[in-house]
């Protein structure tokens, strides 16, 4: 058997990281916050994020060194988010950008075309389209942190999106061999089960690893996809896209700041509909069951918006149709809410 010695030095490297970040966790017996002790009593490991990282090494999905240093460097600010080191979301946003910023100047990144001829010439600016792509980015990395409220939710909407790429005649063999797709799609399963148990969940490291991962890849694939739309990207990204778009709008509106965590995410408001309207009384179970409905109903999307991947109108319509049900969605279970505290 050969061992490859740049994986393995990378994977110890890793795993000394991981056990010091435990070791700083556990002395300082970091307690739940309150949007995360909200629909659970249990604290996980963080090491969601570790798990798809030493995969990324393991399996190749990157084996160029610019991804691999720039996926590490997200991985890592998550890390000190999660260890309470880095506490201030005003500069890990920033942070954010820089590293964004310094990836796509540095691969050449770019979204090619919106299928709009006003947008698409302007993308044709490279510094418009660097502001563009950095802001898709970034708008994608802290959507995915958004949504990793419940047990489950993050990872299974992104193996969800692993099964529509698998399942389809994407040119994906150009930048992956199917087998390592497979091979993640099997650590997210995993993952998932760990997260529906609270003995390992994403942590800031994680959904900030897993949200960079696969908006770079999924503007890669419609690089190489020109009949593909880029609205079936969009779709395949809109929940925490519109997740954390709608966020900053209402926050906005409340006078409260766009970029700290509440209690008021879509899914949080499904957890209080299902644990009291139908008396559940464990958190756990409420928790599990609401991911699994959210992600039910993504599962009816995404295996749609496939038979129809090269249509904008199609994906446009799909878009449009469900952020409506979000929004309509979202003001029944407040409304809800509101009425448990009356």
């Amino acid at each position: 058997m050969i061992i490859d010695i740049n994986k393995t030095i990378l994977i110890f490297f890793i795993s000394i990281l991981i056990y010091l970040i435990n070791k700083k966790i556990l002395s300082k017996n970091i307690n739940l916050e309150i949007h995360q002790s909200f629909s659970t009593n249990i604290i996980g490991n963080p090491i969601g994020g570790y798990v798809i990282f030493v995969s990324i090494i393991f399996f190749s999905f990157y084996s160029n060194f610019l991804e691999l240093f720039f996926l590490f460097c997200i991985f890592l600010l998550g890390i000190l988010s999660d260890i309470k080191f880095f506490n201030s979301p005003k500069y890990r946003l920033l942070i954010q950008i820089l590293i964004i910023s310094l990836y796509i100047i540095l691969s050449d990144l770019q979204i090619l075309s919106t299928r709009i001829d006003f947008f698409d010439e302007l993308l044709k600016n490279n510094f418009i389209n660097l502001i563009f792509t950095a802001f898709c980015i970034l708008i994608v990395i802290n959507g995915t942190n958004f949504i990793d409220g419940l047990n489950g939710l993050a990872v299974g909407y992104y193996s969800l999106v692993t099964i529509i790429l698998l399942s389809s005649d994407l040119s994906i063999l150009f930048y992956f061999d199917t087998q390592i797709l497979y091979n993640f799609l099997i650590i997210f399963l995993l993952l998932i089960i760990t997260n529906y148990f609270n003995l390992i969940y994403l942590g800031d490291s994680g959904s900030y690893l897993i949200g960079f991962l696969f908006s770079i890849l999924l503007i890669k694939i419609y690089e190489i996809n020109p009949i593909m739309s880029p609205y079936f990207v969009i779709l395949l990204l809109w929940y925490p896209c519109f997740e954390n778009l709608f966020s900053i709008i209402r926050k906005k509106r409340s006078n409260s700041s766009a970029i700290e965590p509440d209690n008021n995410h879509l899914h949080q408001l499904i957890f209080i509909y299902f644990k009291r309207k139908f008396k559940i009384k464990s958190k756990q179970l409420a928790n599990n069951i609401s991911s699994v409905a959210i992600n039910s109903f993504h599962i009816i999307n995404f295996l749609f918006a496939i038979q129809y991947y090269n249509s904008s109108k199609i994906q446009i319509t799909l878009i449009f149709a469900n952020t409506s049900i979000y929004l309509l969605l979202y003001f029944i279970f407040l409304s809800f809410k509101k009425k448990l505290k009356n």
